[in-house]
């Protein structure tokens, strides 16, 4: 079955977004105006586009919530590396006011498909925890950031009831100080280390 999914053209990012990696400047919220839906298997061939991708990162004094991925999962460049972000693709439904509503407010509108994301994939979430935007992931490191944006949110969570909705793909979910993270991150998928040094710098 194909997949429609957001994308925001990459000559609008790099108009706005001119340095590369994780960048914390609210003037990328200005490319969702030119944003559209493609079909997801062109849209994975195709860099004059990126595929939007809201990225959860949920936060617990000063540890950071962290699973591994195994081979189960659909991304096989992901296999074996840990994440500290939750995300995936946002698709027509998770608009409710379609793309006049993404351009009218993006912020809010990227973070209701975000909690759609999470909690599909993590339990123990307060429904009313807040979202804050952190900043985007522009990243030219390899052909599949090339046609990715991500989209990252900070949420506050309860370590004593947050867990893995599907222990098959992902695994091994817990808390880990900042600190030990930014210490050793080369078991990371690169947006986690992106995020990782980012959040180490601000936190």
């Amino acid at each position: 079955m194909n997949e429609t999914v957001l994308a925001v053209p990459t000559a609008a990012l790099a108009e706005l977004l001119p340095s590369r990696g994780f960048v914390a400047d609210a003037s990328g919220w200005g490319t969702m105006a030119a944003a559209t839906f493609l079909d997801r298997a062109a849209a994975e061939e195709d860099e004059t586009h990126r595929q939007a991708i809201p990225y959860v990162v949920l936060r617990s004094g000063d540890g950071l919530f962290t699973y591994a991925r195994n081979r189960r999962g659909n991304e096989a460049r992901l296999h074996d590396l840990r994440s500290v972000g939750v995300g995936g693709h946002v698709n027509p439904a998770d608009l409710s006011g379609g793309l006049a509503a993404l351009a009218t407010d993006p912020m809010t509108a990227l973070g209701a498909a975000a909690r759609r994301e999470l909690a599909e994939e993590v339990r123990g979430v307060r429904d009313d925890a807040p979202l804050r935007w952190v900043g985007f992931i522009f990243d030219d490191a390899d052909a599949v950031s090339r046609v990715h944006v991500g989209v990252v949110y900070a949420l506050e969570a309860d370590p004593m009831t947050v867990r893995l909705s599907d222990e098959g793909k992902m695994v091994d979910g817990r808390f880990v100080p900042i600190a030990g993270l930014a210490a050793d991150a080369s078991h990371y998928e690169g947006w986690s280390r992106l995020t990782i040094a980012h959040l180490a710098d601000q936190w």
